[in-house]
């Protein structure tokens, strides 16, 4: 049966990014983070392939390091090789789309 996934603006926190697991298969993860203005996910790998995509707001997307970004969009995706260091931070509130692919058999860890 097809269910109808809405962004909730009351998920935004101020005291840190607040992520939630859409989906989760054996083959993928679906992931949703709500970043507000300023807000930072931290410089992390995944041994997987992972696709972002900004459904709200803009953001700054870090590969390799944080001196190497692109700016993306409401509607723009970037795709990030496995093992590839990456993270990003919001310009303006935010809300992104993450699928990991394969699902990792370990969380992935972000400090």
């Amino acid at each position: 049966m097809a269910t109808k996934i809405i962004l909730d603006s009351s998920k935004f926190k101020d005291e840190r990014p607040f992520s939630e697991r859409i989906l989760e298969t054996d083959d993928f993860l679906l992931i949703h983070f709500y970043l507000k203005q300023g807000q930072k996910i931290p410089m992390h790998t995944s041994p997987s392939l992972v696709l972002i995509t900004v459904l709200e707001g803009k953001g700054r997307f870090f590969y390799g390091s944080e001196e190497n970004f692109e700016d993306l969009d409401c509607g723009e995706t970037i795709k990030y090789q496995p093992e590839e260091p990456h993270g990003f931070s919001a310009l303006e509130d935010m809300v992104v789309q993450a699928l990991v692919i394969p699902k990792p058999v370990k969380r992935v860890s972000i400090s």
